[in-house]
C-alpha cells in the first residue's frame, strides 16, 4: 500500500532531526443516477484492494472509477452522505488535482495566442504589481506550471500563521499582491523544481484576469462547459450540498474545508468521480489525435516539458517513466488521485474523504487491477498485533511512545500531540503529519526497534520498554 511521498516539515521533525455541452456521449453504459456499478467485472478485485484501508480504519469513504477503452466502472466504499457509501455523483474536494485544469486553461490561452508560455507573468497582472525576479530572470507562465518559478511552497504571510484549520482563509488578491512584493525567490526561475501552491495559484489568478471574470469563470467558460463537466466547480450550486461528503483527517475526525481564495487555481475545485472519468475519456481521445473540442490544448498539456529521460512534467500533469500521466491532490479532509495511460487507453480516479497520502498507492494499484497483475494486498494488522508494538523507543536520545487504541496506533513525542500511524502493511505504518514511514523490526517474536524513514534519512529507534 505504501509508496514514496513528498516530505513535509512539521514540529516533530525537530525530534526526527529532519537531519499537491459534451462533444460526444459519456463513455460506457450509464448507471442509475450516475451512481455506482453494482456488478461490474472488476468489483471483487477492487474491493479486495480497498478492504485493508477500511479494516485498518485508514479511510472514511472512497470512490474508485476505472476506465478502459471507453468503458467505465464506479465503486463506492465506506461512509458518505447519509451514512451510505459514496457514489459517482458524490462531491469531493479534489485539492491539487485542480492543477490539471489550471494547466488546461493555460494551454487553451496559449493556443488562442492570448498568453505566451515564456512571457513574464507580470504582463498578466495589474500595472505596478511587482513580481520577484532573481539573477535578472523573470517568472513566466511556464515556470509557474512546472513549479520552477523559485517561489516558496506557500506565500510567506500564510506560513507565518500558526496551523489554522483553513490555512488559506481570507487570502484575497490584496494579500497575494503584498506577498509578491515582499517575497524573495528561493532560486532563479527555471533552475530548480520545487512544488509550489503559491506558484500555481498565481498562475490561475493571472489567467483569470487575462481571460476575464476571474479564474472560476474562466475555467467554467473555457473547460467545464465545453466538456460537459456539470458537477465540477469551486462553489457548489444550491441543492448540491446533500451530495457533498464530509472530509476527515488521518484519524478519521471531521476537519474544516480549505477555501483557497486568490490561490484557487492551485487546489480549490470540487468534483465527482463521474466528471473526472469524463475528463480522462477526453484526455485519452486527445492523446489518440482527435480534433474535437479542447483536444489540441490537451495535447499541449501532455507534452513533456523537461529535457530529461524518466519522470517528467507536462503543463499540469506529472508523467512517470512509463509514460503514464497522473496527479494527486490533497486538501482539508480529502485526498485524490487521477491518472491515465495513452498506450493502454486506461484511466483511474480515486477520491477519498480522508487526507492521507496512502490514497496514491491505492490509485496506482488500480492500474494493476486493470492489467490483471494486482498483488493480493497485505491485510491490516489486528488489534492484538498492534498491541505488541506499544511501548517506548529511544530515538537518538529522545523517548518516543507508541500507543495502541483498538485498531489504531499512535506515536507520541515530548510536548507533541500524538500522530496517527496508519497501517501500510503488517509491520509498516505511514505517519502523515511527518511524511515518514515507520517499520517495526522483530527479534524472534518480540519487537526490538522501529526504523523510521524521513526523506532520505533512516533512523533506528530501539525499544526500551
Amino acid at each position: 500500500m505504501f509508496a514514496g511521498h513528498r516530505v513535509a516539515t512539521l514540529s516533530l521533525c525537530a525530534v526526527f532531526a529532519c537531519s499537491s455541452p459534451p462533444t460526444r456521449p459519456t463513455p460506457g453504459k450509464p448507471t442509475p443516477e450516475g451512481d455506482v456499478d453494482p456488478d461490474g467485472p472488476h468489483r471483487d478485485a477492487i474491493a479486495a484492494q480497498v478492504k485493508p484501508y477500511l479494516d485498518g480504519e485508514t479511510l472514511s469513504g472512497v470512490v474508485i472509477g476505472i476506465y478502459e477503452a471507453g468503458k467505465i466502472e464506479i465503486y463506492g466504499f465506506g461512509s458518505g452522505p447519509g451514512g451510505k457509501p459514496p457514489t459517482g455523483r458524490t462531491l469531493f474536494d479534489i485539492g491539487a488535482m485542480t492543477k490539471v485544469y489550471t494547466g488546461l486553461v493555460l494551454a487553451d490561452a496559449v493556443q488562442r495566442r492570448e498568453v505566451e508560455l515564456d512571457a513574464p507573468i507580470a504582463d498578466l497582472l495589474p500595472p505596478g504589481i511587482t513580481v520577484p525576479t532573481r539573477d535578472k530572470i523573470a517568472i513566466t507562465a511556464k515556470h509557474l506550471a512546472l513549479h520552477s518559478s523559485g517561489l516558496p511552497r506557500m506565500p510567506r504571510s500564510l506560513l507565518a500563521r500558526k496551523a489554522p484549520p483553513d490555512p488559506y482563509a481570507s487570502y484575497d488578491e490584496d494579500a497575494l499582491f503584498q506577498d509578491l512584493i515582499t517575497t524573495e525567490l528561493d532560486a532563479a526561475p527555471g533552475t530548480r523544481i520545487v512544488y509550489s501552491e503559491f506558484g500555481t495559484g498565481l498562475l490561475g489568478f493571472a489567467l483569470g484576469r487575462k481571460v476575464g471574470g476571474g479564474f472560476a469563470k474562466a475555467l467554467e467558460a473555457r473547460v467545464l462547459v465545453p466538456l460537459g463537466l456539470r458537477d465540477t466547480f469551486f462553489t457548489p450550486p444550491v441543492g448540491a450540498g446533500a451530495r457533498r461528503i464530509i472530509g476527515t483527517d488521518d484519524d478519521l475526525e471531521p476537519v474544516s474545508r480549505w477555501t483557497w481564495g486568490a490561490l484557487a487555481g492551485a487546489g480549490g475545485m470540487i468534483s465527482t468521480a463521474r466528471d473526472q472519468l469524463r475528463l480522462l475519456d477526453v484526455e485519452l481521445d486527445a492523446a489518440a489525435g482527435s480534433k474535437g473540442t479542447l483536444r489540441q490544448p490537451m495535447r499541449l498539456t501532455q507534452e513533456a516539458q523537461l529535457e530529461r529521460g524518466g519522470d517528467n512534467e507536462g503543463l499540469g500533469w506529472m508523467i512517470d517513466g512509463a509514460g503514464r500521466y497522473w496527479h494527486d491532490g490533497s486538501t482539508g479532509g480529502f485526498r485524490g488521485y487521477l491518472g491515465f495511460d495513452p498506450k493502454t487507453k486506461r484511466g483511474v480516479v480515486v477520491l477519498a474523504s480522508t487526507s492521507t497520502s496512502l490514497v496514491d498507492s491505492l490509485g496506482r494499484a488500480m492500474f494493476d487491477v486493470l492489467d490483471n497483475s494486482a498483488k493480493p494486498p497485505v491485510a491490516a494488522p489486528t488489534a492484538a498485533q498492534l498491541a505488541t508494538y506499544a511501548g517506548k523507543y529511544d530515538f537518538a536520545g529522545t523517548t518516543l511512545a507508541v500507543v495502541a487504541a483498538g485498531k489504531r496506533l499512535y506515536l507520541e513525542g515530548p510536548g507533541e500531540p500524538r500522530h496517527r500511524m496508519a497501517p501500510s502493511g503488517e509491520r509498516t505504518f505511514w505517519i502523515e503529519a511527518l511524511q515518514s514511514l515507520a517499520r517495526f523490526e522483530l527479534d524472534g517474536d518480540k519487537v526490538k526497534a522501529i526504523v523510521f524513514k524521513v526523506g532520505g534519512n533512516q533512523i533506528v529507534a530501539p525499544r526500551v520498554e
